[in-house]
């Protein structure tokens, strides 16, 4: 007997879109039917091509045709509904605040004003709910770096020219495309690249985020992008990408010591090892030195002493991790203050760094590059001020990139 064909493609896109297109609004106006009948439609024709045969060759070309299909009509509209609503609502409806800070930063940027060093309360970010108690910290600082907001002008003058408003998620949202796209080419299996790119589209644990706005998948296409050059050996090029992802987000900062070692791993000698990272070295420089040196302390203590505790407006101990545990059971009195969590990360994250570094040093490939900083992240964020529900959805996109990450790396020797 023919053993059934059912696919877990199938099934798991349907598991997924599902949710996604009962929960969130697709259309911008009334519930299409029309819409939701080619969504199902599509499904539905998903499951007969596993029943009915044909060449497999037929089978992949008409699925991939459904599959694309449905992420356009379920995704794609939750996206654009997105965008028309809030503008047509007000502009902190459904949004995340930082996509507030950025189109402020923008016209700041635009007007000659360091958005560094500007406070935020003339704009709609003051209407953002934050807390009925307390005042919004990044009223006084910008957190991110500054090719998060240069990435984004072309967007804004060219949204501003043809449909009249800018949203800051639309950068973003072409970023997620572009990320799809990759996950889909660089899985060779063709079961599995549907799964792939399935569970970083639907994945419950990041859609809601990354629709409202919230930076991780900003920074992550960039990196995902190095992370393919660098499987490919072309060192300059995706010390380029990589770089550009450290000037979008602090989140990848954790894998610095990680991809230096790999570099030099590959290499074995120091000389080769900084000639493959000058691109990175000198990207880095060309989009932070700038803006570093128009107000040095307004740029560090938007970007990084900000949210290690270390201004007088700084982010407050928050989340899931270690700072909420040890203010429930008494050790810190005020969410606001200052509290050494770096004895902690010393204490736990060296020898942790040890073990990753001799972990990479035996299995040097891309794939363990990902899961060792997903196991890095995880131990410094749960050790520092702020562990949030994003940042556990940003780590499972890691592993899940990790996980279905090929084997197959150009092992070009060490001289060249």
């Amino acid at each position: 007997m023919k053993k059934m064909r059912l696919s877990l493609s199938s099934v798991l896109l349907a598991a997924l879109i599902i949710p996604v297109v009962m929960t969130y609004q697709i259309f911008p106006g009334d519930t299409n039917f029309i819409q939701f009948g080619l969504i199902f439609l599509c499904l539905f024709l998903t499951f007969v091509l596993d029943a009915i045969t044909i060449s497999e060759k037929k089978y992949y070309l008409y699925k991939y045709t459904l599959f694309w299909t449905i992420l356009a009509l379920a995704v794609g509209g939750a996206f654009i509904s997105a965008i028309m609503v809030r503008h047509k609502v007000a502009p902190v409806f459904q949004i995340h605040d930082i996509i507030l800070q950025l189109e402020a930063a923008i016209r700041f940027f635009l007007d000659g004003i360091n958005p560094w060093a500007a406070t935020y309360h003339n704009t709609f970010m003051a209407e953002w709910n934050y807390s009925q108690t307390a005042e919004n910290p990044a009223l006084y600082h910008f957190v991110m770096m500054p090719f998060y907001l240069i990435f984004s002008l072309p967007f804004y003058y060219i949204a501003n020219h043809t449909i009249g408003y800018f949203d800051g998620r639309i950068p973003m949202y072409m970023l997620y495309l572009s990320l799809l796209i990759m996950a889909f080419r660089i899985v060779k299996d063709k079961e599995q690249k549907i799964i792939f790119t399935t569970l970083l589209a639907l994945s419950p644990a990041m859609f809601s985020y990354t629709l409202e706005g919230r930076s991780d998948v900003f920074m992550f296409a960039f990196m995902f992008g190095g992370m393919i050059l660098l499987g490919k050996r072309k060192f300059l090029l995706s010390g380029i990408l990589m770089a550009l992802a450290f000037t979008v987000k602090q989140s990848i900062w954790p894998i610095l010591p990680l991809y230096f070692s790999y570099i030099y791993f590959v290499s074995n000698t120091i000389t080769l090892t900084f000639k493959r990272l000058s691109t990175f070295i000198v990207t880095f420089l060309i989009f932070t030195l700038p803006f570093f040196l128009w107000n040095p302390d307004a740029f560090l203590n938007s970007t990084v002493f900000y949210l290690s505790g270390n201004t007088v407006h700084s982010y407050p101990i928050s989340g899931y991790g270690l700072g909420s545990l040890l203010h429930q059971i008494g050790v810190i009195k005020d969410l606001n203050a200052s509290y050494p969590f770096i004895f902690w990360q010393v204490l736990i994250i060296t020898p942790l760094l040890i073990f990753t570094i001799t972990y990479l040093k035996k299995h040097t490939n891309v794939r363990t590059l990902l899961f060792t900083y997903g196991i890095l992240a995880f131990a410094y964020w749960y050790m520092s001020r702020y562990f949030n529900n994003s940042h556990m959805g940003y780590l499972t996109m890691v592993f899940l990139t990790a996980y279905f990450w090929p084997d197959n790396e150009n092992k070009e020797p060490a001289t060249k």
